[in-house]
């Protein structure tokens, strides 16, 4: 009875741990999923309405850059704050809301192997599912003299998001698929600044930019990452070379797979240590008794 409820709690804890170690693999595989399928229906229902003729691609385009025109200079000290303002920005929250959801459209990094839906503003209901657009800065249409500024959050046990942002490096490029454009920019600063250093988020006149900004370091969060890319054609072709692999682009934090191997290989070499530990001290205890039982026959 005494071993097996020994068995049961180490079974227990087995579970337990395993759980545990399953856990980000299996909730970033959820959120993979959720991100690809938010994608789809956007993409199906922007569809839908275009051939219903319901979206006016130009009009919308002409509306978001009348907006950029119009825009103050005014930034957010810390995109991750949620701005405190007494109403929603109505006009903001409008364009480029093609779905009624908020979602503008998403951005992809080949290097990092990522495809996320972007969303208006950086609240942190948007920002534990996705990336958000910095209320502030320029919308993501393109055209000189914008600067558009893409947060997401890195280093989330469920989603990996920006987590491997710090990959990238000048020259390598990502995309905004914003309307019926793909906005194509190549990257050609990275910087690391503290909070409130909000400088390198402005505007430079007859220039189109798009700052990619999240967290850094990893796990400490105590300052920002900010990778900036200018517009370049889009050339498919050679997106296409674009490599994507854990040497080049994907680290070691969101290799869940690659450490719930780990974890089980340890496991399992602790089981056996203890299960072969266990069999050296019954073989001695059943020497011990056969020599006892030989020397009581002997006597």
């Amino acid at each position: 009875m005494k071993k097996r409820a020994h068995i049961i709690i180490v079974s227990l804890l087995f579970l337990a741990g395993l759980s545990l170690l399953l856990y980000p693999f299996v909730s970033n595989q959820w959120n993979n999923y959720r991100q690809s399928k938010l994608i789809s229906n956007y993409e199906e229902v922007v569809n839908e309405k275009s051939t219903a003729g319901e979206i006016d691609y130009k009009a919308e385009a002409s509306r978001a850059e009348a907006y950029n025109n119009a825009l103050l200079p005014s930034i957010l000290p810390d995109s991750f704050a949620v701005a405190e303002a007494s109403e929603e920005d109505e006009e903001y929250m409008s364009c480029l809301n093609l779905t009624g959801d908020g979602m503008m459209g998403y951005v992809e990094i080949p290097k990092i192997d990522i495809k996320i839906p972007v969303f208006h503003t950086t609240e942190d209901e948007v920002l534990q599912k996705a990336a958000g657009h910095l209320e502030g800065s320029s919308l993501p249409i393109g055209g000189e003299s914008t600067h558009a500024v893409i947060s997401a959050h890195r280093g989330l046990p469920s989603a990996t998001l920006f987590t491997d942002l710090d990959k990238l490096k000048e020259g390598d490029h990502f995309l905004l698929y914003i309307l019926d454009d793909t906005l194509c920019y190549e990257v050609d600063m990275i910087s690391v600044v503290e909070p409130d250093q909000t400088e390198g988020l402005a505007v430079v006149e007859g220039k189109d930019l798009v700052t990619l900004f999240t967290c850094t370091p990893y796990g400490v969060n105590s300052q920002r990452l900010l990778v900036r890319g200018h517009r370049v054609p889009y050339e498919e072709t050679v997106m296409e070379e674009t490599p994507t692999s854990l040497l080049t682009g994907v680290s070691m934090h969101t290799s869940y797979l690659f450490w719930v191997i780990v974890g089980l290989a340890v496991t399992a070499a602790f089981v056996t240590f203890l299960y072969l530990r266990e069999k050296k001290l019954r073989k001695k205890l059943d020497l011990g008794e056969k020599q006892e039982n030989e020397e009581l026959t002997d006597k």
